[in-house]
């Protein structure tokens, strides 16, 4: 007769262990969470917003650290997100664009308005557009897919650079060495913009285009901007500009909308 083997019990000290890892895991992904709302942050602002110990909440930035999805921001003694944050983002929006939202809402303003349509968003201290959708009229500046510029000038940047924290706008600003008359000239404009919920230019990166870039947000904040391109002969006139500036914030408002209920 074979001797019955039984499975052994668990020891009183596994068992008591369990809840502290589950609580171990979930204190770093609280930790982790803020930085979804939160540009920056000090170790005691995370201690008093979480109700931690300093010493937990060190231990686990550490590790954070280690894994990159935290890092240390260029201001003393506050931390950010990561680059492991952000490829988690890179990958969300690749799949939001892989499923076609922003690329048919795109597609339908520039039916609309027969000119580009595109979206650009933020990367680091340039503008980056993802998608686009090309209108029959030549274009002497146009946005493709992959393709960048300084986060400066230009509806689409000043679009984003407005509704960016006042830090990281200081130091964007800062970045570009400009003249005292020019960076006050600037903050104004992003005043206005803020104000009126979208920006314009006219000539600001080629001569002979106008563009107008309205904001989108997400749960956490802006996600980035839809812009419209026109020549600029054929926005002559405010009645021509303010049906491209209406069609555009209307697609802004509507992939708003789908970013806030993904």
């Amino acid at each position: 007769m074979k001797k019955r083997i039984l499975p052994k019990k668990a020891s009183s000290t596994a068992l008591s262990d369990f809840p502290k890892r589950r609580d171990e895991r979930g204190t770093a992904m609280s930790i982790l969470l803020l930085f979804a709302r939160h540009r920056s942050l000090s170790s005691q602002q995370i201690a008093g917003l979480l109700r931690l110990p300093a010493s937990t909440v060190y231990r686990h930035l550490e590790t954070l650290l280690q894994a990159g999805f935290v890092v240390e921001s260029q201001s003393m003694g506050r931390y950010a997100a990561g680059p492991e944050v952000v490829r988690l983002a890179d990958n969300y929006r690749e799949e939001a664009l892989a499923q076609g939202v922003v690329s048919h809402r795109l597609e339908q303003l520039s039916k609309e308005t027969g000119e580009l349509a595109a979206y650009l968003v933020q990367s680091s201290r340039e503008v980056l557009c993802v998608e686009s959708v090309e209108s029959i009229h030549i274009l002497s500046c146009s946005y493709a897919a992959g393709r960048s510029r300084p986060l400066l000038n230009g509806a689409s940047a000043r679009a984003i650079l407005a509704h960016l924290p006042e830090e990281e706008i200081n130091e964007i600003l800062a970045g570009h060495f400009l003249a005292p008359a020019e960076e006050t000239i600037i903050r104004t404009d992003l005043e206005e913009i803020r104000a009126r919920g979208f920006a314009t230019s006219s000539g600001a990166l080629a001569p002979g285009v106008w563009g107008v870039s309205a904001p989108v947000f997400g749960e956490t904040g802006l996600a980035g901007v839809v812009t419209t391109m026109v020549p600029l002969d054929r926005a002559a006139t405010d009645a021509e500009r303010n049906r491209f500036i209406t069609f555009t914030r209307q697609a802004a408002q509507d992939l708003s909308r789908v970013g806030a209920s993904a």
